[in-house]
C-alpha cells in the first residue's frame, strides 16, 4: 500500500541553518565518522540543559532517597524503552523492503534521541511547575503585557499567547530545534529527531492547545516548525500537520516508564503500599501473583508487557499513521482489560499526589517561581529603549549580574522586548529545583552569608 508519509523524508537529517557567529562556524562540512543522528544523540548527552534534568522533579519532589528517579534517570530509561521499539521497527514487515541496513540503524539514534528529549523543555518541580508559570502569567498579564514602546500590539499577542499557554514540550523544542543562542543551550538537533519527539503538532494559538492544555511550539519557533514538517512531508493540504510515526513510539515509551517507575518509587518512599502495588504489577504483565518475585523484577515484566501491547496497536494502525490520519496515543488504543489497569494506575497516582511533601512543594514552588518571574519581568522592561548597560537601574543590574551576567546583556540591549520575553522563559525552565529556591532566597534578600 502507498502511503502519504515517506520514511526517505521521514528519516532527513537536515537542520535549522547555523547563525554565523564569531564563536560558531558557518558549515557542518567538518570530517566525522558519526551519523548526523549519532551526533544528535551526542549533543544531548554532553549539553547543559540534559545534564541539569538529575535535578529536576520526576514525580516526587527533592527526594532524599538516592534511588528515586529524577528527569534524568526518567530519561535514560525512556530511552532504553525507545530503543527496544526502533529496533522492531527495523524488522517490521511493511518495512523490510522500504528501508535500507543505514535506515534501519538510525531508528535507533533517532528514538533514543527524541526518548532523552522528551522532557528537557520542563521547568523546575515537575509539571507543578507548568501549572504555577500558567498562573502566574493569568495573574500578572498587565505587568508582562501592557506598556509603551515593548513592541508591536501582533507581536506582543503572540508572546502572550505563548506564556498564558507555557508547556515543557513546546520549550524542549525551542530548546532542541534553536541554533541562535548558544548560552541558552540550544542543541539544533536534526529534523528527523525533531519531528520523533513531537506529540502535539500544533501551536499555542491553535484552539486544540486551549482545549488539550498541550501544544508543541511557540511562535517564536513557528517558521522552524513550519519548516521541519515541510521536509519531513508532514504538512497536509489543510496546513495542518501529521504526527511523524516515530513519535507514537517516544510517547508511548514514556507513558509506559512513569506509570510504572513512579509506583515504583511510591513504594520505596513508602507512600503506596507495596503489595497493592505489587498485584497490580502482576496483573499488567498478565501473569498470576507472583508473590515471591521481587518488584523490580516485576516491574521489568510489567513494562515489557506493556510494550508489546502498545506495539500490537502501531502495527494495527499502521497504515492510519503513515497515512497521517491518527493523533491519538497508542494506549487509547489497548484492549479494555490493559485499559481498566491503566485507570487502576491512575487512582493510586492520587495518593501520590495527594501526599503532603508533595503538596507543600506544590505550593512552595508557586513563591519561588513566582518570585524569580516577577524580579526577571521588571528587568526586561527596564531594558526597554536603553543602549548603554550603565543606564539600566540598579536592582536591574543586580539581578543581571545573579542570572545572565552582564556581558550577555550587554551584548542583547538592542534585542526586542519579545525576545528577552524567550530568553525569560528559557532561563526559568531551565533551572533545577534547588537552584530555582536559591535563586529565589537571593533575588529576595533572604540567603545567609556563612
Amino acid at each position: 500500500m502507498t502511503h502519504i508519509l515517506e520514511w526517505e523524508k521521514l528519516l532527513s537529517s537536515t537542520r535549522v541553518d547555523r547563525v554565523n557567529t564569531a564563536n560558531s562556524p558557518t558549515s557542518d562540512q567538518q570530517e566525522d565518522d558519526r551519523t548526523a543522528f549519532e551526533q544528535d544523540y551526542d549533543r544531548i548527552v554532553f549539553s547543559q540543559p540534559f545534564r541539569r534534568l538529575a535535578r529536576k522533579t520526576q514525580v516526587h519532589p527533592m527526594a532524599s532517597n538516592d534511588h528515586i528517579h529524577n528527569r534524568l534517570t526518567h530519561s535514560i530509561e525512556v530511552a532504553s524503552v525507545g530503543r527496544s521499539f526502533a529496533q522492531r521497527l527495523g524488522t517490521l514487515h511493511q518495512l523490510k523492503q522500504v528501508l535500507t541496513e543505514p535506515q534501519k540503524n538510525s531508528l535507533v539514534w533517532i528514538l533514543q534521541s527524541a526518548c532523552l528529549i522528551h522532557d528537557i523543555g520542563n521547568p523546575p518541580f515537575g509539571h507543578a511547575g507548568e501549572e504555577v508559570i500558567r498562573a502566574w502569567v493569568e495573574k500578572h498579564e498587565q505587568e508582562i503585557f501592557v506598556g509603551t514602546g515593548l513592541g508591536s500590539t501582533d507581536q506582543l499577542a503572540k508572546c502572550k499567547t505563548d506564556w498564558l499557554h507555557f508547556e515543557g514540550n513546546a520549550q524542549g523544542f525551542r530548546f532542541s530545534s534553536r541554533a541562535d543562542n548558544p548560552k541558552a543551550g540550544y542543541l539544533r538537533l536534526t529534523y528527523a529527531t525533531l519531528g520523533a519527539a513531537i506529540k502535539y503538532p500544533w501551536s499555542s494559538s491553535d484552539p486544540r492547545a486551549e482545549e488539550k492544555k498541550k501544544h508543541n511550539y511557540y511562535s517564536s519557533e513557528d517558521q522552524i516548525f513550519s519548516a521541519m514538517a515541510e521536509e519531513l512531508g508532514l504538512v497536509k493540504s489543510n496546513q495542518q500537520y501529521c504526527r511523524h510515526p516515530l513519535s507514537f513510539l517516544t510517547e508511548a515509551a514514556d507513558d509506559i516508564c512513569y506509570r510504572i517507575i513512579d509506583l515504583e518509587d511510591a513504594v520505596e518512599m513508602g507512600i503506596c503500599d507495596r503489595q497493592v502495588v505489587h498485584d497490580l504489577f502482576s496483573e499488567i504483565a498478565r501473569r498470576d501473583k507472583q508473590n515471591t518475585m521481587p518488584l523490580s523484577q516485576l516491574r521489568g515484566r510489567a513494562i515489557k508487557s506493556l510494550m508489546d501491547q502498545c506495539w500490537e496497536v502501531f502495527e494495527r494502525e499502521f497504515d492510519s499513521i503513515m497515512n497521517g490520519e491518527r493523533y491519538d496515543d497508542l494506549k487509547s488504543g489497548l484492549d479494555r482489560e490493559c485499559g481498566d489497569l491503566l485507570k487502576s494506575v491512575g487512582e493510586i497516582y492520587g495518593q501520590i499526589f495527594q501526599h503532603r511533601k508533595k503538596v507543600a512543594t506544590e505550593l512552595g514552588a508557586y513563591h519561588v517561581l513566582g518570585r524569580i518571574l516577577t524580579a526577571f519581568i521588571k528587568t526586561i522592561r527596564a531594558f526597554n529603549g536603553i543602549s548603554e548597560y550603565s543606564k539600566i537601574p540598579f536592582i536591574s543590574k543586580r539581578t543581571v549580574e545573579l542570572t545572565w551576567g552582564q556581558e550577555h546583556v550587554q551584548a542583547n540591549l538592542d534585542k526586542d522586548y519579545c525576545w528577552w520575553l524567550s530568553q525569560v522563559m528559557d532561563y526559568v525552565s531551565g533551572m533545577t529545583d534547588d537552584y530555582a529556591v536559591r535563586l529565589s532566597q537571593e533575588i529576595g534578600g533572604i540567603s545567609y552569608i556563612e
